[in-house]
């Protein structure tokens, strides 16, 4: 074939590719997202406004990098001794991390009613805060058992739950006191013909719970915070037969245990941490699951504030987790700092630490749990009180 030829060849060639449409660019591949649908991708660039689901998705995992960095951060300080040193290590590495992500984040539900100085505040504003990020509202718990990580006891861990924030009603109820009392439990009990109530005896509502779960009475584990204040509950437990779990603190590990399969825990009873019982009903919410709780305020002020923010019923309300984490844009995450009923601790096994973490949605029902190495010769996080990156 002569030269002349091919070059006739070749522009025949390309005059018959045709052109892709304006404004439009030809898909070069098809990717699954994970949620039931598919992503696109294209060789050319295209203007894309992604919605509030697209950057719900788009943020998910760097929810979870921040409480794997609180978790890593605090373990540093485990069974040494200074609840306060553990505290801020998580904080300084939750509000650190936060800073580098793509949100717009309003604290809703922090942890400043707790005894230890530098929390994360209600109000306080995390993230990049750019133009189009995502609008979430936060709840955090940078530690949810500070003395078991001083101590080395199990039951630690790092919370976080985010939601898409509303302006008229935010996404998380800011509770005006410390405590709550709960009753947390599994979808199966949740969906059952007869309902637990905080009203009911520990009894009547141990019997409901054996009914929805067709068991005997004697063959429930009830998860209750070793307490002073519980001492007349664990003895109304164990007169039914039933087994009590008493943990010494970490009760939204003990709550999310309850709605959880394979954890040996059928339910949650007693009085905890109010912030406790947000960051537990979101996980709660993603799995199925619910919890009741009141309000247990332990002081003339404490019932001033919440008949100021809440009215004169909250005070007698019974709340359900729709009414203290409200709507389905939920996802929540936590990493496991030492061993509990959900998580795993972290490991570390010679410059290899493993990390045990789970996030859901509420959106799906989405459940993942993911296992992270981290090089310990190599791996830094973001400190908000260095505004840079640090070596572990």
């Amino acid at each position: 074939m002569s030269k002349a030829k091919k070059k006739q060849t070749v522009k025949k060639t390309k005059a018959a590719r045709p052109a892709a449409p304006k404004g439009k660019a030809k898909p070069a591949a098809k990717e699954h997202d994970g949620d039931g649908g598919h992503a696109e991708f294209w060789t050319e660039k295209v203007k894309v406004s992604p919605t509030d689901l697209d950057l719900e998705r788009m943020v998910e995992l760097d929810f979870l990098r921040t409480t794997e960095a609180a978790a890593l951060n605090a373990y540093r300080w485990l069974g040494k001794g200074d609840p306060q040193g553990a505290h801020a290590a998580a904080v300084d590495a939750m509000r650190g991390t936060l800073g580098l992500t793509c949100i717009r984040g309003n604290v809703v539900v922090g942890d400043g009613l707790k005894p230890q100085p530098g929390p994360i505040e209600t109000g306080e504003q995390l993230g990049i805060g750019r133009k189009g990020s995502f609008e979430a509202d936060l709840a955090v718990l940078p530690i949810d058992g500070v003395d078991l990580v001083s101590l080395g006891y199990p039951g630690a861990m790092s919370l976080l739950a985010a939601a898409h924030h509303n302006k008229d009603v935010p996404a998380f109820l800011d509770v005006p006191c410390r405590y709550m009392e709960k009753i947390a439990y599994g979808p199966a009990v949740r969906k059952g013909p007869a309902q637990v109530h905080l009203n009911a005896s520990v009894r009547d509502n141990l019997e409901i719970i054996a009914l929805q779960l067709n068991k005997r009475v004697q063959d429930l584990q009830v998860i209750v915070l070793d307490r002073k204040r519980h001492e007349k509950l664990v003895a109304n437990v164990r007169k039914t037969g039933a087994s009590v779990r008493l943990i010494r603190e970490g009760d939204v590990a003990g709550c999310i245990a309850a709605a959880l399969p394979d954890t040996g825990v059928d339910v949650y009873m007693g009085t905890g941490g109010a912030a406790e019982a947000v960051l537990g009903s979101a996980a709660i919410k993603c799995l199925g699951g619910d919890m009741l709780s009141r309000l247990a305020p332990t002081s003339d002020e404490e019932k001033e504030r919440i008949v100021a923010a809440l009215g004169d019923q909250a005070l007698t309300r019974h709340f359900t987790a729709e009414d203290l984490v409200r709507g389905d844009s939920v996802v929540f995450c936590a990493t496991g700092i030492t061993s509990s009923f959900v998580l795993r601790g972290i490991h570390i096994e010679k410059a290899v630490a493993s990390t045990y973490s789970v996030v859901m949605r509420a959106r799906y029902g989405t459940v993942r749990y993911i296992r992270a190495e981290h090089d310990l010769g190599r791996k830094t996080i973001r400190l908000h009180s260095a505004g840079a990156e640090a070596m572990l």
